[in-house]
């Protein structure tokens, strides 16, 4: 050890018996040390010398007389064993409690050592025994590492910061919700969950019945974990074939106190692996697979879904009818509510928590259609944060089994770029349109899109009802595709919500079933697709206040079931590969009305 150059000393006691306070007395020894010597630790051998300190943070350079080491000791006295949490503001420094190294920070410590610390830089777990605690800090004002990359001209401050942190609780590794599979592809699914706080995490997944997992964590740009974001999406692929999968969340809780690390740093940080309970995700992608479908599940004027109660009563019935239990993936067609204000607690807790399985049920994967009430609210970006990989779009296409799928976004009735927030503020959507159009195109051009056996378009709206802001441009995305009735281009079924009643419609047919008459002036007189649209509460209809879609799909045929909000069925048809359409039921309050001539 070098030359001693300055010694202080001062008493550090925190007496818990009572209220717990910042000491104003220290023990404090300076030395002139070199790299190697502080990084084995310091010996005092100082006689110590009183001072009293009343600041919070601790300038040492005021003290230090140019040296540039320091050892910092004080007393914690207390009547009983405990664990308190001790919130530090220093940059390079270790601490010992009763004689045992329990923090070293002294390598590399934070970056940017100009900047002022504070008293949650560092949050360190105290295990205090009854009695007398003595507790060591060896503090540096810089190091090498420091200079070479800084400058030694820098203005440096060497601060300690102290506080005892009552109020702290560590980082726990835990979901605030349960976990969702999102858009089933041929060879992927993606995962969709929120933890209680910001932590890294990631998924395991294997074919059913092998042992080895494989493991993908949500990542930045393939390499660094996501740790500022409760919101995680990991996507894995490679499933092709493999039937039905097995997986567990994998949660990464930081070391207790770590999570308070505000700065950057070079110091590693080793993460405790939380595993979720091991469960069994249906995989849709095979020959015959089916999926159920509603929409508009916004809470509305209707006698009965006023309430998130109400709404829930009703979608329990769903979950007990044979069709959904059969189901290999869900469809929800858009406008999940009426305003997106927060989808944590009005989409998650209030509707997509209740469809989590139960002991023995597998997960099913969700397909969520963006409809024009998903683009309103506050929280209108959020739902593309929960439901939607930040690189991909709200309309896309995928394939399972030998049906190609389009899903489109059919956007908004309101007038867009005034920049207001009535709506979220929207931007004009002649941009989503026209990029949506050009995307439309290289799609039908694909070699998957020309090879399948039936294509389904599902989207939130459809073009023939009605004409206004909304259905004009859904008619000008998808008219010219949907009068190519080539094997290599033929649409064989259009599902969509939007109208909250049930009307379906044959292609080249002039007229559609309903329950009631449809609009007098209707935008095309005859139909350029097989399509439907589902019941939804509002009152805009007679009952049902929901209807589900059920679809199965096989090689030869497309078999669609419609039944109303007490599992009963009033519809029932087939297409075949040329597109056309075969009624196999229909409720007698069901009637085929012709369309009013052009």
């Amino acid at each position: 050890m070098k030359k001693l150059l300055f010694a202080v000393i001062a008493a550090l006691t925190i007496d818990l018996s009572g209220a717990v306070a910042l000491p104003d007395k220290w023990e404090i020894s300076f030395f002139k040390l070199d790299e190697k010597s502080f990084l084995k630790g310091l010996s005092v051998t100082a006689d110590p010398q009183p001072v009293a300190l009343s600041e919070k943070v601790l300038n040492l350079d005021t003290i230090a007389q140019g040296a540039d080491s320091a050892a910092i000791r004080g007393v914690i006295c207390t009547d009983k064993a405990q664990t308190v949490w001790l919130g530090i503001g220093s940059k390079l420094f270790s601490l010992s409690l009763n004689g045992k190294m329990i923090y070293d920070f002294r390598q590399y410590g934070l970056g940017y050592d100009v900047e002022k610390v504070c008293v949650r830089d560092h949050v360190i777990p105290l295990e205090l025994q009854a009695g007398r605690n003595e507790i060591l800090f060896n503090t540096r004002r810089t190091s090498w590492r420091y200079d070479y990359c800084y400058g030694k001209e820098r203005n440096i401050s060497w601060d300690l910061a102290l506080k005892i942190l009552a109020d702290y609780q560590p980082v726990k590794a835990e979901l605030a919700h349960p976990e969702m599979a999102l858009r089933p592809d041929r060879d992927s699914v993606m995962f969709s969950f929120v933890t209680t706080q910001a932590i890294p995490a990631g998924v395991e997944y294997r074919k059913k019945g092998d042992t080895v997992w494989q493991r993908e964590y949500d990542t930045v740009g393939d390499l660094v974990l996501r740790e500022k974001s409760r919101v995680h999406r990991v996507r894995i692929s490679g499933i092709a074939d493999w039937g039905d999968i097995e997986y567990r969340l994998v949660l990464l809780e930081p070391p207790a106190g770590q999570d308070g690390l505000r700065k950057p740093c070079r110091s590693p940080r080793t993460y405790k692996e939380v595993f979720t309970p091991v469960k069994v995700l249906r995989n849709p992608d095979k020959k015959e697979f089916s999926f159920i479908l509603f929409g508009d599940t916004q809470l509305s004027l209707s006698n009965s879904c006023q309430t998130v109660a109400q709404r829930r009563d009703l979608l329990k019935k769903l979950r007990t009818f044979p069709e959904y239990k059969q189901a290999d993936f869900l469809v929800h067609v858009g406008d999940t509510d009426s305003y997106i204000h927060d989808v944590e607690k009005y989409l998650l807790t209030n509707l997509f928590n209740d469809f989590a399985p139960g002991d023995g049920e597998m997960l099913r994967s969700w397909l969520l259609v963006r409809g024009n009430h998903d683009s309103n609210g506050i929280a209108a970006e959020d739902w593309y944060d929960y439901f939607q990989m930040p690189d991909e779009k709200s309309y896309f296409s995928f394939q399972l089994g030998d049906v190609f799928f389009i899903v489109l976004d059919c956007g908004e009735y309101f007038s867009a770029g005034k920049l207001n927030a009535f709506n979220g503020p929207l931007l004009d959507m002649k941009k989503l349109m026209s990029k949506q159009a050009r995307w439309l195109k290289q799609v039908r051009r694909s070699e998957a899109f020309r090879n399948a056996r039936f294509r389904i378009v599902i989207a939130h709206g459809e073009m023939q009802i009605a004409c206004n802001k909304f259905n004009d441009k859904i008619r000008d995305l998808a008219l010219n595709m949907l009068q190519d009735n080539s094997d290599e281009g033929r649409i064989h079924l259009w599902l969509s919500g939007h109208c909250h009643r049930y009307w379906r419609a044959a292609r080249n047919s002039t007229s559609l079933v309903s329950r009631i008459k449809p609009v007098k002036a209707p935008a095309l007189a005859v139909s350029p697709v097989n399509w439907l649209t589902c019941d939804g509460p509002k009152g805009n209809s007679a009952k049902p206040d929901f209807s589900y879609i059920a679809v199965n799909c096989s090689p030869e045929k497309l078999q669609v079931r419609a039944i109303d909000e007490n599992g009963k069925k009033f519809d029932e048809f087939v297409i075949d590969r040329q597109g056309k359409l075969q009624t196999l039921y229909l409720d007698e309050e069901l009637k085929d009305h012709p369309l009013p001539k052009k």
